[in-house]
């Protein structure tokens, strides 16, 4: 009984990290909370098994890697950055987005245009911005969502100053869920 006690609060505090950091490698989950690789992927396992999440299986520079989601959270074309981290109150980030293609991995994101990169990037498009319980929240264009090939790559999204980039890298090659 002791046994699924500890594995019921460890799920549970793993499905929390989860759900702050969705896409982090199974890697990545033991070093946030200072697990063994083991123990988060039993965890990992068990919450497979009751549907609370899925993987998509990544392969980067010829390694494969787990990144781990909560079933609630697929990735979509949506972008949502928390309002504290970008200076949303300033009229910057009012009601457009301008999405840049920077270069074959970078896609720029700002509030108001930006000439510097607009001189350098492939393409450009703006795009109406939504707010939402201390979230900004913005979709990918299509156009960039085909141009970087979206639906078969992964992206982390940083906040770099009032400035929000998407780094697109690494082919996802598979999509693990516990079988029904």
């Amino acid at each position: 009984m002791k046994g699924n006690k500890r594995g019921t609060k460890s799920d549970e505090a793993l499905l929390d990290i989860i759900r702050e950091y969705p896409g982090l490698s199974q890697y990545e989950l033991s070093r946030k909370l200072r697990w063994s690789s083991g123990h988060v992927d039993s965890s990992v396992r068990r919450l497979m098994k009751s549907n609370k999440v899925f993987l998509r299986v990544m392969e980067r520079n010829g390694r494969r890697l787990n990144l781990v989601y909560p079933e609630e959270k697929k990735p979509s074309t949506l972008i949502e950055v928390p309002s504290e981290l970008l200076e949303a109150e300033n009229p910057a980030w009012n009601d457009q987005a301008y999405f840049y293609a920077l270069d074959s991995s970078t896609i720029g994101v700002s509030g108001s245009p930006m000439p510097e990169w607009g001189e350098i990037s492939c393409f450009a498009e703006k795009v109406p911005i939504r707010k939402e319980e201390e979230k900004l929240l913005f979709n990918i264009p299509e156009s960039f969502w085909r141009f970087y090939n979206l639906n078969k790559k992964h992206r982390v999204v940083t906040v770099n100053g009032n400035a929000v980039l998407v780094t697109v890298s690494g082919d996802i090659i598979e999509e693990k869920a516990y079988p029904s």
